[in-house]
């Protein structure tokens, strides 16, 4: 005859049966949220790389690399109208100067040593933008200076003072180095050298 199995013993092996199904839910709830969150670490990472790159790109669009030299046009000292765009298929050294200015006249035997031995080589014209409107001795003492340094590149005249205010020149001399294209490359307040010049442009056919 079967003996019948105590009620205790019912008891314990449903309580067993209910101590086995809570470990493995348990152990399954704790491998869905340990997923879960690993899928949310992965998004979150995700929507940071996604803004930086928004964010690289908006800065690189507000930050344009290349900035062109104002268009002018300006007498000469024989009267002639030139225009800066004329110069586009060389390098330009665009010097802003006047002739009671110290520092203007120390760089000057520079440029001169400059255009006359190197200027060509490296496809470059300077051009020379006098602040006329800040001359005392006009027309005259300009053409004196040009011939007491021997100045062998076009002299301009800014007349009015516009094409100084279009360039923000506010100390002189000032020389801003562009590409053949009319592109700023190199901006230089102070005197230079032709030593100098001659580093810059060769740099810009690296």
């Amino acid at each position: 005859m079967e003996k019948k199995k105590n009620p205790v013993q019912y008891l314990v092996l449903a309580l067993l049966l209910v101590a086995i199904g809570w470990v493995g839910y348990t152990a399954y709830d704790n491998n869905q949220t340990k997923k879960a969150q690993q899928a949310a670490q992965v998004e979150a990472q995700e929507a940071r790389a996604a803004k930086a790159a928004e964010t690289a790109d908006e800065t690189t669009q507000q930050q344009p690399d290349v900035i062109y030299a104002p268009e002018f046009v300006a007498a000469n000292l024989g009267g002639q109208k030139e225009a800066l765009s004329s110069y586009q298929g060389k390098k330009v050294v665009l010097n802003f100067w006047a002739s009671w200015c110290p520092p203007c006249k120390a760089e000057m035997p520079h440029m001169v040593e400059f255009q006359k031995n190197d200027a060509e080589a490296l496809n470059t014209d300077i051009v020379a933008v006098n602040l006329t409107q800040q001359e005392k001795s006009g027309i005259g003492g300009i053409k004196s200076f040009v011939d007491e340094y021997a100045l062998n590149f076009p002299v301009l005249l800014d007349e009015t003072g516009e094409i100084a205010s279009q360039y923000g020149i506010i100390t002189i001399p000032t020389t801003f180095i562009l590409d053949e294209e009319g592109a700023i490359e190199h901006q230089i307040t102070g005197p230079v050298t032709d030593d100098l010049l001659i580093k810059l442009l060769t740099e810009m056919d690296e």
